[in-house]
């Protein structure tokens, strides 16, 4: 798949076959994650693999709008670590940009997967970090969730044009 139509073909899945998705083939996606850009160059992003569902169930109850996870064949936690991080304030672009790669990168692998918000909302981030025991320098910021897509592509065109204007 080509880089355009990965952008613009790309969507949240939150429904997922009961198809097993192999450990080796989310390491290779995350791979790809680790080659977004970042402030200062600082790559404070660390990715931990969700294995256990009982895991998955304990995350989808830390947040409403988590509730796929458990049936998901594999989530992500998306972290960053404070000792590397220069500039605070640039933490949520840095991030993104990884879990942008990565999502593109499953997208690509016909995987289905939907990123959910967690940073900044204190409660829930220290709830995941004493669940998984993190280190202290080691803060959550987002989980992905992912399986094989239950879903086809609508022929609609999610994006309107006139959100771009030229000054």
């Amino acid at each position: 798949m080509d880089t355009l139509t990965a952008i613009t073909t790309r969507r949240s899945i939150r429904n997922y076959l009961d198809e097993e998705l192999d450990i080796s083939l989310i390491q290779e996606l995350l791979r790809y994650a680790l080659y977004a850009p970042s402030a200062h160059n600082e790559q404070a992003w660390k990715y931990y693999i969700i294995s256990k569902k009982e895991d998955r169930v304990f995350l989808s109850e830390v947040m409403e709008f988590w509730k796929m996870l458990p049936n998901a064949w594999w989530a992500v936690l998306a972290c960053f670590d404070k000792d590397k991080v220069r500039s605070i304030e640039f933490v949520p672009q840095d991030m993104w940009a990884s879990i942008q790669s990565f999502l593109l990168a499953a997208h690509d692998k016909w995987i289905g997967s939907v990123w959910l918000g967690l940073y900044p909302h204190e409660v829930e981030m220290k709830k995941i970090s004493e669940h998984f025991k993190l280190p202290e320098n080691v803060a959550p910021f987002a989980i992905i969730s992912l399986g094989r897509k239950n879903w086809e592509l609508p022929d609609k065109l999610l994006k309107d044009e006139w959100k771009i204007e030229v000054l």
